[in-house]
């Protein structure tokens, strides 16, 4: 029993027209000889030239666009710590004027505002570094 594939259903479908597309690519290629090596010396040249101009990437640019690449996300990174570290300090900032409304300050006040003033210590500190 034979064995039906794709291919084979193609090939039985298609036959005729597969018969008669190779029997004129052989007429051609008999009859023109000269053109047909010619074109291929034609492509071989134009692939040697792509490949010798167009296609040549230097080696030598390629780390130094993945160096500035990874310069940019790092100075992203540091721009995005320096607004959190900027907006909690507004916060504190804030709070510390809420405290300082008030017209006395119970213990509580005032190991809150001791808390707020030592964490924006600790902040500013480390922007230094």
């Amino acid at each position: 029993m034979k064995k039906i594939t794709v291919l084979s259903e193609l090939r039985t479908e298609f036959s005729g027209l597969i018969e008669r597309l190779l029997a004129v690519v052989a007429a051609f290629t008999s009859k023109n000889p000269k053109l047909i090596f010619c074109v291929m010396v034609a492509l071989m040249i134009g692939s040697l030239l792509l490949c010798f101009t167009l296609f040549r990437i230097d080696n030598a640019k390629v780390p130094k666009q993945t160096k500035v690449l990874s310069q940019v996300q790092s100075d992203l990174g540091e721009i995005g710590t320096t607004t959190s570290k900027l907006q909690r300090v507004i916060e504190i900032r804030a709070a510390l004027g809420v405290l300082l409304a008030k017209d006395s300050l119970d213990k509580k006040d005032s190991i809150l505002m001791e808390h707020l003033l030592l964490e924006i210590d600790k902040s500013m500190n480390s922007q230094k570094k």
